[in-house]
């Protein structure tokens, strides 16, 4: 009897198969996150580079179409710094969410694991009482103690 599969086994194969793409997807999340950072980053340090080369070049005099180019450059960057922010938010919300749908998940497939583990407790006992029981009567009747028909001990 120990060998048959719990009624809830299906569910927690489910489950642990629901929990196991939560967790890939969280994964997928962090990863987009990371790389989402590291453009950031290198975003800041291009715009950071591109603004002294600017600086350095604007002390000794440039033209003024050379100044337009570098100042509408130096915008387009600061809008893609903008943008890459937003992004990096919006990554930062997906993981959160990611994170709360793993989580949920786990705590199923741990209820329903619990479920069937403290089924199989409770059928455990169940069998061991049962077994007890029988061997309390095989050794009643070895020992020759017998009950008759009448009630008397014979």
């Amino acid at each position: 009897m120990a060998n048959k599969p719990h009624p809830l086994q299906a569910a927690v194969q489910v489950a642990k198969s629901r929990e196991g793409e939560a967790v890939k997807a969280l994964a997928e999340s962090q990863q987009r996150l990371a790389e989402q950072q590291n453009r950031l980053q290198q975003l800041l340090l291009f715009r950071g580079e591109y603004a002294v080369q600017f600086q350095s070049e604007g002390g000794s005099g440039i033209s003024a179409r050379r100044f337009q180019d570098y100042a509408t450059f130096l915008n387009s960057l600061d809008q893609g710094i903008v943008q890459s922010r937003q992004q990096l938010e919006r990554l930062q919300r997906d993981i959160q969410r990611t994170r709360q749908d793993w989580v949920r998940m786990r705590a199923k497939t741990k209820a329903l694991e619990e479920v069937i583990e403290r089924d199989r407790k409770i059928q455990a006992q169940r069998e061991d009482k049962r077994e007890q029981r029988d061997s309390d009567e095989r050794n009643l009747r070895s020992s020759g103690v017998q009950r008759s028909p009448s009630g008397e001990d014979g």
